[in-house]
């Protein structure tokens, strides 16, 4: 038989395992698990909707998870060193809190981080209990839904319009389900690794089929266009395939000349993203450009506050008396390219926002984090761990723009990521007497 039909029929095979899993994990005792997992599983939806809903799945996420860790006498779940890590970044925000020149705008953001660390557990208990139904049900639905978002993607940049009507105001970038917030690329980068992660535990013996959506994942990816997410994706799923295929050298160097072929041809016909893959690029001086200006008044306000920072949230305010101070002579200093809420790059934002003290603590977090996932990846290639990690390692890159570390949207991206990570780093042994 033809080895596509094969792998259509595999693939209806698995849609009917799955439909029984789905049936056989609601006749489960655990209600608190099936809860949990359920609103795991809606994360990406809920992140496609706004911050109320966001944050409101987290809390009760959180609320549920304490009441079953104290009613079943389970928190010594939290006897472990992702736990202690956590809190100790935690309490470095608690300590900002203390120096911040303004605590009403940091105290929300400082204390409310606690949702995150909870949020990381949560995934970590799921994820590690007894029966693996509840980790495949989330994995699935995350895969289902960014087809969705993938597909709503491709309809709008044909089309003009998402399937809901909604249309980007800027020519060269799609808006999908987030209508007029132009932030789509993010939410895509951080999905496109676990569901290409899903897709190779589906089919991890057939290259082709997991090339192919990598190409997918990755013309969608330019067609957002959103230069910086574009080069995340680009440059994660590179390592991916790189890490897990490197037996392929010539079949890799094929796909990237056909992805190049691709990204010509659109660029080619698309004059809109002709302009902002290349023209935009050419037309400036690196140094003038918006997001360097980011960086150097960020620069600015680290050195007013080089030690604990100006506090979380507070560079939005103090980059106006900061740019005020250094261009006073000068009628621009109040243009929109220099004052901005946040430095649009995760370590200039803790520099200064946290100064010196909470960087080193951020470095320190994010090492150790690092060191104990390469360790695990060394003596054991886990496609699930390698993603997760890569994931993190570029999302907190010291290069590339980026939003803003501490709001809603992005940390929830990223501690998801970050979750799935350590979840793969603790030791299965150690949930089983929990569950």
């Amino acid at each position: 038989m033809n080895p596509f039909f094969n792998n259509i029929l595999l693939l209806i095979n698995n849609i009917y395992k799955n439909i029984n899993s789905i049936m056989n994990l609601f006749s489960l005792s655990n209600k608190t698990l099936i809860i949990l997992s359920f609103f795991i599983a809606i994360l990406p939806i809920s992140l496609l909707t706004g911050s109320l809903i966001i944050n409101s799945i987290t809390i009760i996420i959180s609320v549920i998870f304490i009441f079953e860790l104290l009613i079943k006498n389970k928190l010594n779940f939290l006897n472990d060193w992702s736990f202690y890590l956590l809190l100790f970044l935690w309490v470095s925000f608690l300590v900002n809190l203390i120096f911040s020149q303004d605590s009403s705008l940091s105290v929300t953001r400082a204390v409310g981080f606690i949702r995150f660390i909870i949020l990381v557990q949560v995934i970590r208990y799921v994820f590690l209990n007894n029966n693996s139904k509840y980790k495949e049900l989330i994995l699935k639905s995350w895969l289902l839904i960014f087809s969705v978002v993938n597909l709503d993607l491709l309809y709008e940049y044909f089309s003009g319009k998402n399937i809901l009507g909604y249309k980007s105001n800027l020519e060269g970038r799609l808006a999908s389900f987030l209508d007029d917030e132009l932030k789509i690329g993010g939410y895509y980068f951080g999905f496109c690794l676990l569901s290409l992660a899903t897709i190779y535990s589906y089919f991890k013996k057939d290259y082709k089929i997991i090339f192919g959506f990598a190409i997918l994942f990755l013309i969608v990816s330019f067609l957002i266009g959103e230069r910086s997410n574009f080069i995340k994706v680009l440059l994660s799923i590179s390592f991916v395939l790189i890490f897990h295929f490197k037996k392929h050298k010539l079949k890799l160097l094929s796909l990237s000349l056909v992805c190049i072929a691709i990204f010509m041809s659109i660029i080619y016909k698309n004059e809109n993203l002709k302009y902002r893959y290349i023209l935009q690029w050419s037309e400036n001086n690196i140094s003038e450009n918006v997001y360097f200006t980011h960086y150097k008044t960020a620069i600015l306000v680290f050195k007013k506050y080089p030690i604990f920072g100006s506090g979380i949230k507070n560079f939005r305010v103090e980059i106006k008396k900061v740019i005020k101070e250094e261009f006073q002579d000068d009628e621009n200093y109040n243009n929109w390219h220099i004052i901005t809420t946040h430095p649009h790059q995760i370590n200039f934002e803790i520099l200064a926002e946290t100064g010196i003290f909470g960087f080193t603590c951020f470095f320190l977090f994010f090492l150790i984090s690092f060191i104990l996932s390469f360790k695990k990846i060394l003596k054991k290639n886990e496609i699930f761990l390698v993603v997760s990690t890569i994931f993190c390692l570029i999302f907190v890159n010291p290069l590339l723009p980026s939003g803003s570390f501490f709001t809603t949207y992005g940390a929830t991206i990223f501690w998801t990521n970050y979750g799935v990570m350590i979840s793969y780093l603790s030791s299965k042994k150690k949930i089983n007497k929990f569950s």
